[in-house]
């Protein structure tokens, strides 16, 4: 995709809201896992593939394991036909972490 498009991005551990700036302006809040564990979620609009490889590649270095990487725009069919949720995600189901 070369048009800006709206991602959810979520990984393991705790990232400082601090560090919006360096991943794109995104928007980050966290979430607690049942078992105590917190993921944070950052969500915002990139301009295009390459806005999303920084963030992606920012992430790597700092260590997070990436959870989940969804496009909020666009309902994708889900591969070789298994279940998806409502927002496209393959990787986390709803409901498995609660707002913090």
């Amino acid at each position: 995709m070369q048009d800006p498009a709206t991602y959810r991005i979520a990984v393991r551990g705790r990232l400082d809201p601090k560090w919006s700036s360096r991943l794109a302006g995104m928007t980050i809040s966290h979430r607690r896992w049942p078992g105590g564990g917190v993921a944070t979620v950052l969500e915002g609009r990139l301009a295009d593939q390459a806005a999303l490889s920084g963030v992606l590649n920012a992430l790597y270095e700092l260590h997070l394991p990436v959870l989940s990487a969804d496009c909020l725009d666009r309902e994708l069919p889900p591969p070789n036909g298994g279940d998806r949720s409502p927002n496209g995600s393959a990787d986390i189901r709803p409901g498995h972490y609660d707002k913090e």
